[in-house]
């Protein structure tokens, strides 16, 4: 069984990208994916479009197995707005996680709407994960150590192993604090193994971000995974069982 945590359905205005819900599935199926955590990408800071995107990926998540719904919402509506919207999500929507984008949400993670992200993951009891790398300063690992201290019963995923520039530091904070996790998309195949070396792979998880890239990813942990195989089963699915809270059926 192969989890992907991180990939997308929608169209970016950030970023200038786009990714369908046959183009997830079409990619999956060809590398035999069995499922994923699906968030939508970076849209136009707006509430009603944001509740229109999550709509949507609920729809793809309820008519395909093995597939969970991660939110997106932008740190600088109004609290209520983002609350209510959070709150929707996870206990109507069914979804699993929040996502906090630093260099799309253009938002300090250590400033007061940063830190709001994690005061509603703690009240709905569901992990965070962070986009780091590009974008800095907002988007260095580092900047996430405030949280990891502040809420230590909050599980965070660091995205992109801090794109790999930064991947000592998020390898740092995954081994200082118990509820940090990595995954490792976009990175090197060097960086890729300092985490999984430096965690006994416990603590890594397989993702994409893009169907551009799951065959790439695929064979970098294929390549690591032949030479230890004591680490497949986590490092593709049990570890984000146990992070997010599912079930792979």
């Amino acid at each position: 069984m192969i989890l992907d945590i991180h990939s997308h359905i929608g169209e970016d205005v950030v970023f200038g990208c786009s990714q369908s819900e046959g183009d997830l599935l079409n990619v999956n199926q060809r590398h035999g994916i069995t499922g994923g955590i699906v968030q939508p990408f970076i849209g136009r800071p707006y509430p009603e479009l944001t509740r229109k995107e999550h709509d949507r990926i609920c729809r793809f998540c309820r008519k395909h197995q093995n597939y969970w719904g991660m939110a997106s919402i932008n740190p600088h509506f109004k609290r209520e707005d983002y609350a209510a919207e959070a709150d929707r999500c996870i206990k109507e929507l069914s979804f699993v996680a929040l996502k906090l984008t630093p260099v799309g949400h253009a938002v300090d993670p250590e400033s007061e709407d940063g830190m709001f992200v994690f005061e509603n993951a703690r009240r709905l009891q569901v992990p965070v994960m962070v986009h780091t790398g590009y974008g800095i300063p907002f988007s260095d690992p580092a900047k996430l150590r405030k949280a990891a201290r502040l809420y230590p019963e909050v599980r965070m995923i660091i995205a992109h192993l801090g794109s790999g520039i930064f991947a000592s530091q998020a390898i740092q904070l995954a081994q200082e604090f118990s509820q940090v996790y990595l995954e490792t998309s976009g990175c090197g195949i060097g960086e890729t193994m300092a985490a999984l070396s430096a965690l006994d792979g416990k603590k890594v998880m397989f993702s994409s971000d893009s169907v551009l890239q799951v065959g790439v990813e695929l064979e970098k942990y294929r390549t690591i995974l032949e030479k230890y195989p004591k680490w497949k089963e986590d490092v593709l699915w049990r570890t984000a069982e146990k992070v997010f809270r599912i079930r792979l059926g």
